[in-house]
């Protein structure tokens, strides 16, 4: 039987860390892409952040129909256009230079650079950015194109408490592991299942104050609920029609527009079925046997799968609901321990002997502090919702 003053021993933190990481492994799907990041201290003493690298923009947009001969350009674009810079316009080709700024949303351009003839340009018109060119001897300039942005989430607490009568205690299971052992490794993987659920469906949140404040940490759909609101596409509607190569391929044109790469799309089970078709019907046979699988919830497809974009991890994973798909960069997803307040080297877990005074059998609590790391929501990640389930 394990003893009160041996309990701690028998559950020590290099053990617990191992538990966590098989658990990861074999009981979830997004959770299993992502990383344990490095542990953070937090500020405020329950938020954490980081520093995104945002892609400000690279195209602009046409404030009012500009004529032939128009040589004052107005734009949406606040602070991002600087002298030296070359816009093309889409539509015709015409190539046109900055030759001077004289606000914030409003330049003088040089019309009809190259061979393309000055054309109308009409309202709304989405210039892209080619260039910037400076003169010889000038000095740095900030060009608002590509920003740092400080992102912000909370650390949650997530704990679980077993309690083993000493007669449990003194009935082996399987051989040479006694109960305490089995119902720890049990509950690790229902805390595994748990921190998939708030990797995925977490809403950042704080409630009460000092000893009394409770803080959620945030997940995917709520930082891709913010990035939509800055990236239009990057939630996108699919009005209850099947899911289509197309409506994945336009996320995907989104997210690569933004200067955003991905390597994995996650599923519900159901959707599963759906991209196996999909896959099936442009892959050949030879091809589709390169499928390699991790307990079944990570499935890896060769690099050079057509029309898919970049993606080449087909995740299924039983917390995503039956009417959307998400789309990431799994290197931008990390589980993040709070430096300081959990117990293992790392930062992961820590083990506190529960038992009462006099109780007749031994407790045990398990809990840490974690906060979901979501990095370059704004070009590395979308959601497709509202598919037909």
């Amino acid at each position: 039987m394990t003893t009160s003053s041996g309990l701690l021993a028998a559950l020590n933190k290099i053990d617990m860390l191992a538990t966590f990481d098989v658990a990861r492994r074999d009981r979830t799907g997004i959770l299993a892409t992502a990383s344990m990041g490095n542990p953070m201290r937090p500020n405020s003493g329950y938020k954490g952040s980081w520093i995104d690298a945002y892609k400000g923009a690279d195209s602009i947009t046409v404030n009012g129909e500009l004529a032939a001969g128009a040589t004052t350009l107005v734009h949406d674009a606040s602070d991002i256009v600087r002298k030296g810079m070359m816009f093309t316009v889409p539509a015709t080709g015409e190539v046109i230079y900055v030759s001077g700024v004289t606000s914030t949303t409003e330049a003088t351009i040089v019309r009809s650079i190259g061979a393309v003839a000055a054309g109308v340009i009409a309202d709304n018109a989405v210039l892209v950015l080619d260039s910037k060119a400076l003169p010889e001897n000038s000095t740095g300039e900030d060009d608002e194109i590509w920003q740092p942005e400080t992102v912000e989430n909370y650390f949650q607490t997530i704990d679980t408490q077993i309690n083993m009568s000493r007669r449990a205690l003194s009935t082996l299971q399987h051989g040479d592991t006694n109960n305490l052992s089995l119902q720890v490794a049990e509950r690790m993987r229902q805390m595994a299942i748990s921190m998939d659920r708030m990797l995925i469906n977490g809403q950042r949140f704080s409630h009460g104050s000092g000893d009394d404040l409770v803080s959620v940490t945030g997940g995917m759909r709520f930082y891709n609920d913010i990035a939509s609101g800055s990236v239009a596409g990057l939630k996108s509607d699919a009005l209850g029609a099947a899911l289509t190569q197309a409506m994945i391929n336009n996320l995907n044109e989104v997210i690569v527009t933004q200067g955003g790469t991905t390597d994995s799309i996650a599923v519900s089970v159901a959707k599963a079925r759906d991209i196996h078709a999909i896959v099936s019907a442009n892959y050949s046979a030879n091809r589709l046997s390169d499928w390699t699988a991790d307990e079944g919830s990570v499935f890896q497809l060769p690099t050079d799968m057509p029309l898919i974009g970049s993606v080449n991890n087909i995740v299924v994973d039983t917390n995503l609901r039956d009417t959307e798909i998400a789309m990431y960069n799994s290197a931008d997803i990390s589980v993040i321990p709070m430096e300081g307040a959990n117990g293992a080297p790392s930062g992961n877990w820590q083990t506190k002997d529960a038992t009462s005074q006099g109780q007749d059998g031994e407790s045990v609590r398990v809990l840490g502090d974690f906060m979901m790391e979501i990095r370059q929501s704004k070009a590395n990640m979308g959601f497709i919702h509202n598919i037909q389930a």
